[in-house]
């Protein structure tokens, strides 16, 4: 295992104001759990509009990515309250809000490090030692931090009292950790420094002996000090209004990432939603595997590892494995009395006439074409409208592009809805709009997907709109193609399946839907004693009881339910983690 040079520890204090600057008066937010267990977020005992964002890691750059994702996280819930964070430390010509970094130097690295310098024999007598050196570093640091404090104990240092850098998002930069981070070790030096020449001398020399990684952060902030305009300078010449488009600026950037992470780029999004709902519950985590996104939680006691979002080990290890057989799936629901589409299943090795005797009854009638085990829509065909036989036969080659096995079932008309079935309970419904575009009378159907690619839910979410051939068919059907200029405020469907990884967008149905349709998710969850999964209903009229149900997910990509295109959402992550016992 690698050994760690130190811990280091970054808290910040967060005003939180309207988006016109005025401070908050509302209640610690909901959203943040309980304030006096949370790890990552908690307030002020007297002043509930000064939040404290607290993240302890391994290493500079690691903690300044953490502190990244729990910003990022608390923007995301303060813009539905209306709020953001002020980046000044000062308001009203007080300051009211500070920083702290604490380092904990690794004692089996203290050890070695005796052997590079003249250091004291006990850890405990070194963090006084960089104390004294450490004030000559606060006094030199002045014109950036202001008057910070330096405390020691016997297991770590802190630098407290740090005025907020204006001039980054979350309040505490990445050259501001270096620059800390690099003066710490450095002061275990005898040497008075005397100047900031000598002192960047010093610093860079350290770095390069210790391999701390922290040369970029220390050129900078040391060419800041030189600089004749102070940072503080700097940020006294702006105005209160001028912060506050600064602090909107930034809250807007951080809003932006509610989608994504920073640095986790290649998690799928389900991974997002519970490692974001787990920072605002004050629940720690580590990413042990991005491509694959395998995460490890630890809270409440518990450690718990979760991939892609929703594999834990509450489900049997033989549940995907049925689901994913759409036709076995559907038997074992029918089985149980629920109502399933009639199919007949065919298979490759079938000769082309044999084929066509077995689908004959389904000549010129609405039927749905896909593969045996499929996911995501893929080599999915839906005729909503009656379909030929050489329509019919080319959907089947096509599905066996992907499947030696391929079904052939009634099709049923209605809506189709995600039911999203958590430890036995629908938490959430939502219904997954089939990719579409609105015209707007000069542009493309090319030209309006590739601009709904841009939206952030599709961009950030990973459900682009995909230009495949069962648009392109799809397409002529309607006598359209990607050229074709649709008049303004017109929808034109792209394609037949509504999953949202080819493009569809989901709408939030929850508050709406019957229970009586509830129940049945529930029940055809019970049918494989699914933990999570996610059961699609075809529902023609909620008045009526009529439904059927076309498949049952046990991988249910469950980000449209927590993240719809459009309406409220609900927080799925946290019944997830509530399922394994990580938070009350």
């Amino acid at each position: 295992m690698k050994q760690e040079k130190y811990v280091i520890s970054i808290k910040r204090e967060a005003l939180r104001c309207s988006l016109k600057g005025k401070k908050s008066t509302k209640a610690f937010p909901k959203a943040f759990g309980n304030k006096e267990k949370n790890i990552f977020i908690s307030c002020d005992d007297e002043n509930e509009a000064i939040l404290k964002l607290k993240v302890s890691t391994s290493n500079h750059k690691n903690a300044y990515i953490k502190m990244q994702e729990i910003t990022n996280v608390v923007v995301n819930e303060l813009h539905s309250l209306n709020e953001m964070i002020y980046s000044s430390s000062f308001y009203d010509n007080e300051m009211i809000t500070r920083g702290k970094i604490t380092i904990k130097i690794d004692k089996e690295y203290y050890e070695e490090l005796k052997n590079i310098y003249d250091l004291p024999e006990l850890l405990e007598d070194a963090y006084g030692f960089i104390k004294e050196n450490m004030k000559i570093v606060a006094d030199l640091s002045e014109s950036n931090y202001g008057k910070i404090k330096i405390k020691v104990n016997k297991k770590d240092i802190s630098i407290d009292n740090i005025r907020l850098n204006i001039f980054d998002g979350y309040g505490i930069s990445q050259n501001d950790l270096m620059f800390f981070v690099s003066s710490v070790f450095m002061c275990l030096r005898s040497k008075e420094i005397k100047n900031i020449k000598e002192l960047e001398k010093l610093l860079l020399d350290t770095d390069k002996k210790l391999n701390l990684k922290c040369e970029d952060g220390i050129k900078y902030i040391c060419n800041e000090l030189k600089e004749k305009k102070s940072r503080i300078d700097k940020e006294n010449e702006y105005s209160r209004e001028e912060i506050i488009n600064i602090s909107n600026k930034y809250n807007e950037y951080a809003y932006n990432q509610r989608y994504c992470m920073q640095k986790y780029k290649n998690l799928v999004a389900e991974s997002v939603v519970i490692i974001k709902d787990a920072i605002a519950n004050g629940i720690d985590f580590e990413v042990l595997n991005e491509d694959k996104s395998t995460v490890e939680f630890r809270g409440n006691g518990n450690i718990e590892f979760v991939i892609e979002g929703n594999k834990t080990d509450r489900d049997n290890y033989i549940f995907p494995i049925i689901t994913d057989d759409k036709y076995i799936s559907k038997q074992e629901m029918k089985e149980a009395g629920l109502l399933v589409p009639n199919a007949i299943l065919l298979d490759k090795e079938l000769s082309k006439k044999d084929i066509e005797e077995l689908i004959s009854e389904y000549y010129n009638t609405k039927l749905v074409v896909k593969p045996r085990n499929t996911n995501y829509g893929t080599g999915i065909t839906v005729f909503s409208k009656k379909a030929s036989k050489s329509q019919i036969l080319n959907a089947i080659e096509y599905a066996f592009k992907f499947d030696n096995n391929v079904l052939i079932e009634e099709y049923k008309k209605g809506m189709e809805y995600r039911f999203l079935v958590i430890n036995g309970k629908v938490l959430s419904v939502c219904h997954r709009r089939i990719a579409s575009v609105v015209g707007d009378g000069m542009s493309t159907i090319r030209e309006l997907i590739d601009s709904k690619n841009k939206e952030p839910w599709h961009a950030l979410t990973g459900t682009p709109v995909k230009m495949d051939e069962p648009v392109e068919e799809y397409l002529k059907l309607q006598e359209l193609n990607y050229d074709s200029v649709i008049p303004e405020g017109k929808r034109i469907f792209l394609r037949t399946n509504s999953n949202c990884s080819t493009g569809g967008e989901s709408i939030d149905y929850t508050d709406t839907m019957p229970s009586k349709f509830k129940k049945i998710a529930e029940k055809a969850a019970k049918v494989f004693d699914a933990k999570i999964c996610g059961v699609d209903i075809i529902i023609d009229d909620l008045e009526k009881d009529e439904y059927s149900i076309i498949e049952i997910n046990d991988n249910p990509g469950y980000s449209i339910n927590e993240w719809p295109y459009e309406g409220k959402g609900e927080k799925i992550g946290i019944a997830i983690l509530k399922l394994l016992n990580l938070m009350d």
